[in-house]
């Protein structure tokens, strides 16, 4: 038992530094560099190069105490600042499954969907256009072409008309759809905890994996934004925020894609054990197994 709980813990405190102190003090550096360049001189770093000169001769910096509670303090710090940019990123989690009902998220909804209807638009006049050409004409090919590229783009777009203000929302609405329409459950959130107790240990490790991937895809949300906080004090920390950002969204897409999938693979393969469970008769489809077990959740509510 002590080898695990010391295994648990050095696990645990490589997994704090690694994803909270280290980016933490590297976002104190920049704001560092920020405050002593500023607006007006955004790229003359001899000017930092000289103030860490001059912080170098100063005697009392000079001492082994200071210097310990100097790293003791920029560790401590740079782990606050993780845990900052930890809670931004469960607030972008929580605005992803937004409803898009309330503005903003009304107005980014809005602006999704005119995207997609003027992609289709345009997709259906290249279609029909190659379609009244016909296959002798010169410029069928230039027609096909044009047809399947803008099938392309309205693709990179998502596979169907947004339902919700992001991708990764559109994403997670599509699984509680699915498994509402193939697993007969009406509320996966109810059913969720119970279906988690019947999976296989393998599956379970997948799972968290890719949930523990989407979390820190988020987190990755929290660092862009407080990179763009500091562009107020020095302009291209708004060029990192913007490449932090661009990269939290392409990998908050593949990550939902993926623990949306586990999801719909766990609800696939165990619905049915989760139906033997509750002590529930067998079923003839796995729809009506879904909406036996959810009626029973329902009336075993409060």
């Amino acid at each position: 038992m002590t080898a695990f709980l010391g295994e648990w813990a050095t696990r645990l405190m490589d997994r704090w530094l690694t994803a909270l102190v280290a980016p933490g003090l590297l976002w104190i550096a920049v704001v560092v560099v920020a405050t002593r360049l500023g607006q007006d001189t955004p790229f003359r770093f001899r000017l930092v190069v000289d103030w860490l000169d001059g912080l170098a001769r100063e005697p009392a910096l000079r001492s082994t105490a200071v210097v310990v509670l100097a790293a003791v303090a920029a560790v401590l710090a740079g782990g606050a600042v993780g845990q900052l940019a930890g809670f931004l990123g469960r607030v972008a989690e929580r605005c992803w499954a937004l409803p898009g009902i309330l503005p903003p998220a009304s107005w980014l909804l809005a602006a999704r969907r005119r995207r997609w209807d003027r992609a289709t638009r345009r997709l259906r006049e290249a279609v029909l256009r190659a379609t009244e050409l016909g296959a002798e004409h010169a410029d069928a090919g230039r027609a096909d072409a044009t047809a399947l590229r803008r099938h392309r783009r309205r693709g990179r777009l998502g596979p169907g008309r947004p339902t919700r203000p992001t991708r990764v929302g559109d994403r997670y609405a599509r699984t509680v759809e699915r498994v509402r329409r193939v697993n007969g459950l009406d509320d996966l959130a109810l059913v969720w905890p119970r279906l988690w107790s019947v999976l296989p240990d393998s599956l379970r490790a997948d799972v968290t994996a890719a949930r523990d991937s989407a979390g820190d895809a988020a987190r990755l949300f929290g660092w862009g934004f407080l990179y763009l906080a500091v562009s107020v004090c020095w302009w291209p920390a708004a060029l990192l925020g913007i490449s932090v950002l661009a990269v939290a969204t392409a990998r908050a897409r593949s990550t939902g894609e993926n623990l949306a999938t586990l999801i719909e693979t766990a609800v696939d393969l165990h619905s049915v054990d989760l139906c033997a469970q509750l002590g529930l008769p067998s079923a003839p489809s796995a729809v009506a197994a879904g909406q036996a077990i959810t009626d029973r959740l329902n009336n075993a509510s409060p």
